[in-house]
């Protein structure tokens, strides 16, 4: 089987759904001939061939800022990745389009018209139901894959065919044999952007409602909230007791993980939320709100607590309980390391795969 991957952006640039592609590529290439068509990043070839996995980079701009791209850099590599997709279908005979998100599908719709070739769709994110351009280009696919109940249940309201749950996977290897740090303070961290949709002012405010005082918040992350949270947090009397850490490449995630006594991620809206399976995996408690796809990952009690979200009493509950009961926590942490392995990366490849078989133009 040949699948073509057209990715407006690919590993080294960070982010969930370039992990997502990357993992998937390298992993269904033990089975399959994968071609991945994207943009051009600095230090990177144009052309990279992996065993089965052939990457091709194209695009009027090269991207260096790997953890930021601008609108024009994304918007006119669109054209250069669709020509190079449409050479690569026809050449490869190609027998299925995956495509990442909705400006990947907008380009494997018009790589159906000119060929024929189905493509499916994998969305990681909440999307907004009143798109119709959006709605009318995942309709179009073979099948659409979510990473969440929540993103399959809006594929299912906007009346696409064939929607599939597959959930984002996590690379268990990462998190062996961490040595965990315990420092004199009970640290509490999240990993979040600094936007207003990830909650994290609710998390801040949650520090004001805790019984103990030997605490800190640990925020690891970037965004256009960062100076309006520092306020916050100083207008709360929390600025020796809030540290912001910034934005940390997530190879070092795991590392940093074990700075952490207990971790929460106070979303508002969550397509997946892949950093709670890491804090998991990386043996820390976890807190979430009720939404979206923190729903699939945390058994309430079990393999975690889950809070109301924008409930900041809620979240100092809880966070309360943690702190207060180390069996419980302990229980929640050994709970969560049993789920993980169905989300390594090779069971999450053959379900893709098998997406591929059913919906695809088999043709070699």
């Amino acid at each position: 089987m040949k699948v073509l991957m057209p990715a407006t952006h690919y590993y080294p640039v960070i982010g969930g759904i370039e992990t997502w592609t990357r993992n998937i590529a390298e992993n269904v290439a033990k089975t399959a001939e994968i071609f991945v068509v994207t943009g051009k990043v600095i230090n990177q070839p144009k052309k990279e061939q992996l065993g089965n996995l052939q990457i091709v980079r194209t695009s009027l701009f090269t991207l260096k800022n790997l953890s930021h791209s601008p609108l024009f850099y994304t918007l006119s590599l669109l054209p250069l990745v669709f020509f190079r997709s449409l050479s690569l279908i026809k050449k490869e005979k190609i027998d299925v389009v995956h495509c990442q998100g909705f400006l990947s599908s907008f380009l494997g719709f018009w790589l159906l018209k000119f060929t024929g070739v189905p493509y499916i769709v994998t969305v990681q994110r909440m999307e907004a139901k009143h798109n119709h351009l959006k709605k009318f280009i995942y309709r179009h696919a073979a099948a659409c894959i979510g990473a969440s109940r929540a993103i399959g249940k809006y594929f299912e309201e906007i009346g696409c065919k064939n929607v599939e749950i597959i959930p984002n996977g996590i690379d268990l290897k990462r998190f062996e044999n961490l040595d965990r740090k315990k420092g004199d303070k009970f640290s509490i961290m999240t990993v979040a952007r600094l936007e207003k949709v990830k909650g994290v002012a609710y998390l801040i405010r949650a520090m004001t409602g805790l019984q103990f005082s030997n605490f800190e918040l640990l925020i690891i992350g970037a965004g256009s909230e960062k100076r309006n949270l520092e306020e916050l947090a100083e207008k709360l009397g929390l600025k020796d007791k809030v540290r912001f850490l910034g934005e940390i490449p997530n190879e070092k995630i795991p590392s940093y993980l074990t700075l952490a006594d207990c971790f929460v991620l106070p979303s508002l809206r969550e397509g997946f939320g892949i950093v709670v399976l890491e804090a998991q995996a990386a043996g820390v408690p976890v807190i979430g709100t009720k939404v979206g796809g923190i729903l699939d990952l945390i058994e309430d009690g079990k393999t975690g607590i889950l809070v109301r979200s924008g409930s900041s009493e809620d979240i100092s509950q809880a966070i309360s309980r943690v702190y207060a009961n180390l069996d419980f926590s302990r229980s929640l942490v050994q709970n969560a390391k049993i789920e993980l392995e169905k989300y390594s990366w090779q069971n999450i490849a053959e379900k893709v795969y098998e997406t591929y078989l059913r919906y695809g133009h088999i043709s070699s």
